[in-house]
């Protein structure tokens, strides 16, 4: 089943899911080129680098690279840049490949992190987890950085700490899977390890030996510190006297070309990028795009990106049907949008603009207002789990819904407050450091049919439901008859929207 450019709901649909949300004409742009030449063109795009943006924020307000410069080049280019395939992709990878303000790294180190992401975003996923295991703030992060040899006399050993997780979360997953990303069982019907604890100790053992020079450039190798002796890892030896550069090399392709990476990795960028509760056959349809992409590649990116967007059954509404049984369930489709996609969807559908060169202000507290914020997850394991199902009908019916795990009542109270100040920032001669043009808005309100459409098309790329519709008709209504102005009716029924379901969450 292919994309139809003739119908504007499967091309708003598939921009949610690619991008930060549709701007204005961008739906109408998508169906003239159609989706090919479009991902093509998202592919070539030169990607827009954060560290050289957060560095000229710091630098015009004076500044060092702090988190105020980093998190306002994030806003920026997730609101702006024109590569925003890449971005998008590259947010939903950070969240793979956690890196973290809280563990050790630096502003400029984390900038530096995400811009490794970028580069390699759309290349071969074996050279992005190599670089990825290299990078100096996953070195101090994972505490990789300075791991040494053992040492009989001081008693030491190899830090595990990064050999655990590059297998946990980075390529293999805790469990052994079968190809359509289901659990294989033992004769108890026990889950199957993929990894032992001697896999580990022996993994930390061939990362032994790499430093930091700075930030800004790959951990280097110093032999003096690395294992030189045999190793078994998975079942796969590492011959003795092997420089610690030979070691590398040969356990990234160890897990690269492990059974469990495909579906694995697979699985956790369907969730990221367009359902929570994809079906076994759409598992299994890009997990095999991961082995081959059709011309003998295993990892390649840019295929495994383009096989999750187009994936029939996103074009059919189907999603894993309850209890995880065969069959599919139209019910179960789509899934809650994060809450900084929900904001910069609010952004880039008014093109809000910063008024200060100098950084996105009150965009820079990002975590205390939205309960997550790039590079500052709580710890490795993410803002939330990727399995997790809240207490109630989802988690009853084995569904999973991550990003509730961040909406607790108050993050959904600062949440909304946050978007009613965008929704209020809408004259550039305010204290407001950012705001948007709403003169579309305030010829129309009067007019409600026309009104509504607008919202429609601007904040729902033409998804809204009639019920919304009918429901902000009769706001309007009700507010003329109690005499409101038209500026109150634009900030409540904009505040409105900003609260319902259809928007906070992604079909």
């Amino acid at each position: 089943m292919a994309m139809n450019m003739d119908d504007p709901v499967q091309a708003a649909q598939f921009l949610y899911r690619a991008t930060f949300g549709p701007k204005s004409g961008d739906i109408a742009a998508l169906r003239s080129m159609g989706v090919d030449a479009w991902l093509d063109e998202q592919f070539q795009h030169e990607h827009q680098l954060h560290r050289p943006l957060a560095a000229s924020f710091a630098t015009a307000s004076g500044d060092s690279l702090n988190e105020n410069a980093r998190l306002s080049a994030w806003w920026d280019s997730s609101i702006n840049a024109g590569d925003q395939l890449r971005q998008r992709v590259v947010f939903a990878l950070s969240q793979i490949f956690v890196v973290s303000r809280f563990g050790g790294p630096a502003s400029e180190a984390l900038a530096e992190y995400y811009d490794v992401l970028i580069k390699h975003a759309f290349g071969n996923f074996r050279d992005m987890l190599e670089a990825v295991t290299l990078s100096p703030a996953m070195g101090k992060y994972l505490t990789l950085e300075g791991s040494r040899k053992a040492d009989p006399v001081k008693n030491t050993f190899p830090d595990e700490n990064y050999a655990r997780e590059v297998m946990q979360l980075f390529s293999l997953g805790l469990w052994k899977l079968k190809s359509n990303g289901m659990p294989k069982k033992d004769a108890l019907d026990n889950n199957i390890p993929t990894y032992t604890q001697n896999d580990v100790e022996e993994l930390a053992r061939v990362l032994t030996g790499w430093r930091i020079d700075t930030y800004l450039k790959p951990m280097y190798a110093d032999d003096r510190y690395h294992d030189v002796g045999e190793k078994r890892v998975l079942g796969q030896v590492f011959p003795a006297g092997q420089s610690a550069e030979q070691d590398l090399k040969q356990a990234i392709e160890v897990l690269f070309n492990h059974r469990n990476t495909p579906v694995y990795i697979s699985t956790l960028l369907i969730k990221r990028l367009t359902i929570s509760n994809p079906r076994r056959s759409y598992i299994k349809r890009v997990a095999q795009v991961f082995k081959d992409n059709g011309k003998g590649e295993r990892g390649d990116m840019k295929a495994v990106v383009r096989s999750i967007l187009l994936d029939p059954d996103l074009l059919a509404g189907k999603a894993m049907a309850d209890y995880q049984n065969t069959g599919s369930n139209k019910r179960n489709f789509g899934k809650v949008k994060e809450p900084v996609i929900a904001m910069a969807n609010l952004c880039r559908a008014f093109n809000v603009q910063s008024n200060d060169p100098d950084r996105w202000w009150d965009f820079a507290s990002t975590q205390n207002n939205y309960g997550q914020g790039p590079l500052r997850a709580p710890s490795v394991f993410n803002f939330y789990e990727s399995d997790y199902a809240p207490k109630g009908e989802i988690n009853e019916k084995s569904l999973t819904a991550p990003e509730f795990n961040i909406l607790s009542m108050d993050v959904m109270r600062r949440i909304s407050n946050r978007m009613w100040t965008c929704i209020l920032s809408h004259d550039s001669t305010s204290q407001k450091k950012w705001s948007w043009d709403r003169s579309d808005f305030e010829r129309t309100v009067s007019q409600p049919e026309e009104y509504v459409a607008l919202i429609n098309e601007r904040l729902f790329g033409g998804l809204m439901s009639v019920s919304l519709s009918q429901f902000l008709a009769t706001m309007l209504s009700d507010m003329t008859l109690d005499k409101r102005s038209d500026d109150r009716k634009i900030n409540d029924t904009l505040f409105a929207v900003q609260c319902s379901p259809e928007f906070r969450c992604q079909e």
